[in-house]
């Protein structure tokens, strides 16, 4: 097969051949009720269509796709990583198909199928020694080795998305009935609450004491203050900001490869979290939702 990528035939009318049309996308992603799922739509929707030259959604060919899949996988890409990304760009053209835009998904698995995902790539859960040595990475007694320590905590304690670490306030802490919850927002945007163990509580406590200089200096404390916030942005020199998902990758990354762990990321301390669980008898369905209490959560002591 050719490595370049097929040309439409112009027209021979005038008449320019019409162009892909961002607004076209925006309804694609206002179906999700997550705002870091609708970038993601954003972010793919946009390479794709920018490496297909920008043509119409209706002019897109199996081959186009072929070729985008071929393109990804020379660039070295995980396997994981361009099928989640072809995954994206078939959704959008079935959209587009039960609108009745179009006929046929040009990247139906079937059509296209998917670079095969390896067991070894997918999400692991960490045993207990392994845990402690992560949890044992970060300096307690400097401001970000104090916010790594709770963040990798309350990933590994309460088992919540990367996206819903990032995304607390610390607000999002308060006493109800008698404990103490954590309020984020979940999967499609409700609201969700959870049971705060006091070890959790205690790390976070201590790291918003040992960072209250820095966040009074750069006033980018208070009660609606994002509780993970990054202590180095050189680009725009704004601190208030919660932690992107990929800064959150890179500290569970950096602490991983520091304590001598194989390579972990932030779904590996989600699937632990749950597998404790699981192994405590819960069903799957309660472990992977907030339906838990303090007694069923995790503990690495």
């Amino acid at each position: 097969m050719s490595n370049k990528i097929p040309i439409i035939p112009r027209s021979k009318t005038r008449t320019e051949q019409p162009k892909f049309d961002p607004k076209i996308v925006a309804r694609f992603c206002e179906r999700s009720a997550s705002e870091e799922t609708r970038r993601a739509y954003r972010r793919v929707t946009r390479e794709f269509f920018a490496f297909v030259g920008n043509i119409h959604p209706s002019l897109v060919t199996t081959r186009h796709v072929l070729f985008w899949r071929d393109h990804l996988q020379q660039k070295s890409m995980k396997a994981a990583t361009v099928s989640l990304k072809m995954s994206v760009v078939r959704s959008f053209f079935e959209f587009l198909k039960a609108e009745g835009h179009l006929s046929t998904n040009p990247a139906a698995t079937r059509f296209v199928p998917p670079p095969k995902v390896e067991v070894a790539t997918l999400s692991k859960a960490l045993n207990t020694r392994d845990v402690n040595r992560l949890l044992s990475g970060p300096d307690r007694q400097k401001p970000d080795g104090a916010r790594d320590y709770a963040l990798l905590l309350v990933m590994l304690k309460l088992g919540v998305r990367v996206s819903e670490a990032c995304s607390l306030r610390a607000s999002s802490i308060r006493w109800n009935r008698g404990r103490w919850t954590i309020k984020f927002k979940g999967r499609g945007g409700r609201d969700r609450s959870l049971p705060l163990p006091a070890e959790v509580r205690t790390a976070i406590v201590e790291y918003l004491r040992v960072d209250a200089p820095r966040r009074r200096t750069l006033r980018c404390d208070g009660a609606d203050a994002f509780l993970f916030q990054p202590h180095t942005n050189y680009r725009t020199l704004e601190f208030g900001k919660p932690l992107s998902t990929r800064m959150a990758r890179n500290i569970v990354q950096k602490w991983s490869e520091f304590t001598g762990i194989e390579r972990v990321s932030p779904h590996d301390l989600r699937r632990t979290a749950i597998s404790s669980a699981l192994d405590q008898g819960r069903s799957y369905n309660q472990a992977a939702t907030t339906e838990r209490t303090s007694n069923d959560l995790p503990d690495y002591d």
